[in-house]
């Protein structure tokens, strides 16, 4: 059986004795050709990852494999709700008898299927009998012609018929898999993750994870989405939270009263938040000096910095950053 990638941050081998917690987590099974290594499917676990890590209640779990020998003998009460096919544009994904019977067991068992790329040759093996009208790669249109697949129209890229998805590629399954989050979790955390990771068409915002954490939390009121985007642009040079309010056209006692209803926090703790995580993407993606983070996250000076980053990550700006560059350069390794 191919390895696992990385966990997220619900990990497949987690128990728990909490039935509304355990109900509520999601296995993602990511099924590769034969030839592909783990690797590939790393672009999709991404997506899963970055809902755990925005929401850690999103609790989805992945597992990489393929319909290899050892696949066949699936375990009891394996009942993933999400399965993956994850072919490529190049080649048709090559399925022999013995693999076959694990694809439809799969097909059988799972809750809602994407197929992506070659992986639409598989459709026809897999026991379905409803006809599945497929987003079909250019490559692979004269085949799939030839074979008498439902194929759909010239150009589009994705296409659902009940629980069977397909996606011409895997980074048009990309937008499938916001279609699944949006059925999952609500299209808050699905159009949050996508501005996240950058998959929003139009305008780019802020891909900031506070922010996002925030706005979730006050179940994106408005007044305090417009107060995030203001704090946002006034990182360097912070605005007094009065004049917050007055470009809001609110109180400062509203605003105050409306964060901690809406957003579990104040206003100012908010803003502070924000500017540090400000300092620690600077820290870790930058070599600028500490001086200059500190100007950039208008702390006013290294011992305001240090003394609210410590209490945000327990460490200080500087330790954050060796050890950072310590588990990334690890003695004795290769540069």
């Amino acid at each position: 059986m191919m390895s696992r990638l990385e966990p997220l941050t619900v990990p497949a081998s987690r128990q728990t004795d909490d039935k509304a917690a355990q109900a509520r987590l999601h296995d993602v099974e990511i099924i590769l050709p034969q030839s592909e290594p783990p690797a590939a499917a790393q672009m999709i676990c991404e997506v899963f990852r970055a809902a755990n890590d925005l929401f850690p209640d999103s609790g989805y779990r992945t597992a990489v494999r393929n319909l290899s020998s050892q696949m066949r003998a699936v375990p009891a009460g394996w009942n993933p709700q999400t399965v993956i096919f994850l072919g490529g544009i190049a080649s048709r994904w090559p399925l022999n008898s013995g693999e076959k019977a694990s694809l439809q067991r799969i097909c059988r068992q799972a809750q809602r299927c994407l197929f992506s790329g070659s992986a639409v040759f598989l459709l026809p093996e897999t026991g379905i009998n409803a006809p599945v009208e497929s987003a079909v790669h250019a490559n692979f249109a004269a085949a799939a012609e030839e074979e008498q697949l439902a194929c759909a129209p010239a150009g589009t890229l994705t296409a659902t018929s009940g629980r069977i998805s397909t996606a011409v590629s895997s980074f048009a399954a990309l937008r499938v898999l916001a279609a699944f989050l949006r059925a999952d979790r609500g299209p808050f955390i699905a159009d949050a993750v996508c501005d996240y990771l950058g998959l929003t068409f139009g305008p780019v915002s802020e891909q900031s994870k506070v922010s996002l954490q925030l706005r979730q939390t006050a179940g994106g009121d408005a007044l305090i989405v417009k107060i995030l985007n203001l704090m946002q642009q006034n990182l360097e040079e912070p605005l007094l939270i009065r004049d917050i309010a007055q470009q809001a056209g609110v109180s400062p006692r509203k605003l105050e009263r409306r964060f901690q209803q809406k957003a579990r926090t104040s206003p100012l703790a908010a803003y502070r938040k924000l500017r540090i995580e400000k300092a620690r993407q600077l820290l870790l993606h930058t070599t600028l000096p500490l001086a200059e983070i500190v100007a950039a996250t208008g702390f006013g000076s290294r011992s305001s910095l240090t003394e609210w980053f410590k209490r945000e990550y327990k460490t200080s700006p500087q330790a954050f950053r060796k050890q950072y560059y310590a588990d990334r350069h690890p003695a004795g390794s290769m540069a």
